[in-house]
């Protein structure tokens, strides 16, 4: 009998005891045969008295999503709306606030007259030089008013200076020698600004008539502690909020806001990530433990993610599988063709998909930019299945060779 002879039914029974062997192990659901960190999902799932929640199947997901494959047009319609956060366009547009007296400022008022012998100058010009008479300083209380001799109390809560030099030259025209009137502002009390949170110095001062900026304010606590990327900004102003990144505000002028009285300014850290998940890194690599990834720069393209994620691994990844998953505003979906009204609230669940087969996309990934808490995840390729498969089935069969041998 030849060697090829004995060789073939022993390459059998190898064959027959490998697939004996793989078919106990699926069978017993290899709970004590492989090795684990932890129960299975059936070892969970089943014994569990009461279940809620159902994704649905992958064909009808229970949450709709939109998927859009990068071309030029997705591109450019997803750019206007920025890495991070923007203040509205109402908020940009808003100029300098007209600063008007409010409680607490402390005024000055003086009243001239034409000649002496009028209601304020005595009749011999001789005993006080000049034509006018200053009143002692008054602070507006919280009625709102000043008191003028002769005139009574004349409201002076949100007026500007003028106008309440005219009301009060009116209360007095029909007792005093045309009256002239001016009204200096000691001591601004009202129209005040906060500057809080990770600032040098905390603060709140009062606004000139001239007006602030954001950043002016800013420069008035110290400065940030952070550096402009990480630094979150936000305006409080009428109960509503609104943030901008510290970046974007220096880079944009239109986003260095005029204030406005009673405004507060928050300044807080705010460290931008993203997820990469999937074949990605170097697969020989030991350090690389940690999937969520800081931005370190004010903006941050899908291929500076993909490549600071240690990139594709070459034994793993299908390159035209990169997915970058995300919450998209309405606005930008319709610009890119896609109809919204089937999805509910203001942001879609969004996939955009990438294809690195194409050396189109790699330009294409240049130009498209993360936000905060994206998730890119690069799908394995076919046939990393089948060779995990063999990995399994091998020692098996290599086991039952060696077994079969040696009787």
């Amino acid at each position: 009998m030849s060697a090829s002879d004995i060789a073939r039914p022993l390459s059998r029974r190898v064959l027959l005891r490998a697939g004996a062997t793989t078919a106990v192990l699926a069978s017993t659901g290899c709970n004590s045969f492989l090795p684990s960190s932890g129960p299975r999902i059936n070892g969970i799932v089943g014994p569990a008295t009461e279940r809620a929640g159902d994704p649905g199947p992958d064909s009808d997901p229970t949450l709709h999503y939109a998927l859009l494959t990068l071309d030029p047009g997705v591109v450019a319609a997803a750019e206007p709306d920025g890495p991070g956060k923007l203040f509205s366009v109402g908020l940009q547009a808003h100029g300098a606030a007209e600063v008007r007296f409010g409680v607490g400022d402390i005024l000055a008022i003086t009243i001239f007259e034409t000649q002496s012998g009028g209601l304020f100058i005595p009749a011999d010009a001789g005993t006080r030089p000049g034509n006018f008479i200053t009143l002692p300083q008054q602070q507006v209380g919280r009625t709102g008013l000043v008191t003028i001799p002769f005139a009574g109390t004349v409201p002076a809560l949100g007026r500007t200076a003028g106008e309440l030099e005219r009301a009060i030259a009116g209360r007095l025209r029909q007792r005093a020698l045309e009256p002239q009137v001016i009204v200096s502002l000691v001591e601004r009390r009202s129209a005040s600004v906060s500057v809080v949170g990770d600032v040098d110095q905390s603060l709140r001062f009062s606004l000139d008539p001239g007006g602030e900026r954001l950043l002016g304010a800013i420069a008035r606590a110290g400065g940030t502690r952070f550096a402009p990327h990480e630094t979150l900004v936000t305006l409080q102003r009428g109960g509503v909020s609104e943030s901008a990144i510290m970046a974007e505000i220096v880079d944009n002028p239109r986003l260095n806001l005029q204030l406005a009285p009673d405004d507060t300014i928050i300044v807080s850290r705010q460290q931008r990530y993203f997820l990469a998940l999937g074949a990605v890194g170097q697969s020989a690599s030991i350090t690389q433990l940690n999937r969520r990834f800081p931005f370190e720069d004010r903006r941050l393209s899908l291929a500076d993610a993909v490549a600071r994620a240690g990139g594709l691994q070459d034994d793993r990844a299908n390159p035209s599988a990169v997915f970058l998953f995300r919450f998209e505003r309405r606005p930008a979906l319709e610009r890119m063709g896609i109809a919204t009204a089937r999805f509910q609230g203001e942001e879609v669940p969004t996939v955009y998909r990438a294809d690195l087969l194409n050396p189109a996309s790699m330009f294409l990934a240049q130009r498209f930019q993360m936000r905060h808490n994206d998730l890119i995840f690069v799908s394995n390729a076919p046939s990393t299945d089948l060779l995990k498969f063999l990995q399994v089935l091998l020692p098996i069969a290599q086991t039952g060779y060696f077994a079969a041998g040696m009787r």
